[in-house]
């Protein structure tokens, strides 16, 4: 009667412990969409995206303020070792009296010389550009390009990284069943390898019957053994993309069936080439080739610019005293730079950028093909997945019952060790199979998904 009790409470105790453990594992574990989420929010190369971003929006202020007014301060101060001096020619010259000359003359020094070694100068100029042969328009279009190209690829970094978690988060599951599958056939075959013992201890069976039971389980252990590392591998894999311990373990919300959908192969074609961020961001590198040409173009153009300067020369810290000249000096007026000839330096590069601008769209039509063949290819795959499902999931049911009635007949010695062998490979491959195609279906959905875009 105590027995009975103690067992009672430790049943009880146990399955409080057991519940316990599964609601704290369930609370831990993660849902495909959470796992998405973290990524997303952990991925360096996603981070990455969010900085070119932000250089890029830097680049295009810094065009934009190229076509703004620039103002400049330039100050120079000179050491000289010798007096400078003006030489002067020795002419005599007539002193004029109320106008008049007088006939007295007067002869200047040959030489005026600077009280002092040294020269100071300092100008501020303020330079605004007129016409740069749309040069500076189009590096600002240049720059706005490069805005939406990097968000773009932000777009694609994120894509990537939910198809690559999605296999993840599915591989994880896919191996933890094949773990399974694998405990199941050792503790098959440690059953069936007692049962041939003591057949053969009984003379029932010959010695090479129970030897292909032994042999049959060393082989289940080596594949558990191996089922594990998989299974480690995957959890490794899966915590890298989210960027976690990558021995941390792993806890994932498991899936028990699929909903096979229908899909048109022509409305998932049309979604693709509008969505798929690969063929956007191709075309505006096409875009940016093309502006790239008309920015070498602007050479063959004249380059015009105002400008508006003050200027101050002298002996002194802030240039305010100078015997020797004008001290100080305004001045406005236009520029014009204008490159005639350069052995058609201007014409080759132009030409480099429109050749570059052929190749760009060259690529962007070879990759629309390669996206609707790998539109046709996912989706082929997809719907021999959904067929696999179904018949996979038959076959185990009948490799199940094919290898209950098999071990109930060996145990009657009604069959073989060999037909228990062979009825156990079967069940196990069906299982495999099985897993495989049911989390192999959903692998495929998320490389369907990436491939239109979504």
């Amino acid at each position: 009667m105590l027995l009975k009790k103690l067992y009672s409470i430790f049943v009880l105790v146990s399955a409080a412990v057991l519940l316990l453990t599964v609601r704290a594992m369930a609370g831990d574990a993660y849902t495909l969409d959470s796992a998405i989420q973290e990524a997303i929010h952990n991925n360096y190369l996603i981070q990455s995206t969010v900085d070119q971003i932000k250089a890029a929006e830097a680049q295009k202020r810094s065009a934009t303020a190229g076509m703004l007014p620039e103002l400049s301060f330039d100050y120079s101060a000179i050491g000289l070792k010798n007096q400078p001096y003006l030489n002067i020619p020795h002419r005599p010259l007539p002193v004029l009296n109320a106008g008049k000359p007088t006939g007295d003359y007067v002869y200047l020094p040959p030489r005026m010389y600077m009280n002092g070694t040294a020269l100071i100068n300092w100008e501020i100029e303020l330079k605004q550009p007129i016409f740069t042969g749309f040069a500076l328009f189009n590096e600002r279009k240049l720059a706005e390009l490069g805005i939406d190209l990097t968000r773009i690829q932000h777009e694609e970094a994120i894509l990537n990284i939910e198809e690559e978690v999605k296999i993840a988060y599915f591989n994880v599951l896919r191996a933890q069943k094949q773990l399974q599958v694998a405990n199941e056939r050792v503790e098959q075959l440690t059953s069936h390898e007692q049962d041939a013992k003591y057949f053969y201890n009984k003379g029932i069976i010959a010695y090479n019957d129970l030897l292909k039971s032994q042999v049959a389980l060393a082989d289940a252990v080596q594949y558990k053994a191996q089922a594990l590392a998989n299974l480690n591998i995957a959890k490794a894999n899966f915590n890298t993309l989210l960027n976690r311990d990558l021995n941390k373990d792993v806890q994932l919300e498991d899936i028990t069936s699929v909903t096979a959908s229908d899909y048109n192969l022509s409305l998932l074609t049309d979604e693709a080439l509008k969505n798929r961020p690969e063929l956007r961001a191709l075309g505006i590198r096409v875009k940016q080739a093309d502006t790239h040409v008309k920015l070498a173009e602007s050479e063959y153009y004249p380059h015009v610019f105002a400008f508006a300067a003050y200027t101050q020369a002298g002996q002194d810290g802030l240039a305010e005293r100078n015997e020797f000249q004008n001290q100080y000096n305004q001045m406005v007026g236009i520029g014009i730079k204008w490159t005639i000839f350069n052995w058609l330096k201007t014409t080759d590069n132009a030409q480099q950028a429109d050749y570059t601008k052929r190749a760009l769209k060259e690529q962007l039509n070879s990759f629309i093909n390669e996206v609707k063949l790998q539109v046709k290819s996912n989706l082929v795959e997809l719907h021999t997945a959904a067929e696999d499902i179904s018949t996979s999931q038959t076959a185990l049911e009948q490799a199940k019952e094919n290898y209950r009635i098999t071990n109930l007949q060996y145990k009657q010695q009604l069959v073989t060790s060999t037909e228990v062998l062979d009825a156990q490979t079967y069940l196990t491959q069906a299982e495999l199979n099985y897993y495989n195609a049911l989390y192999g279906y959903e692998i495929t959905l998320a490389k369907l998904e990436r491939s239109i875009g979504r």
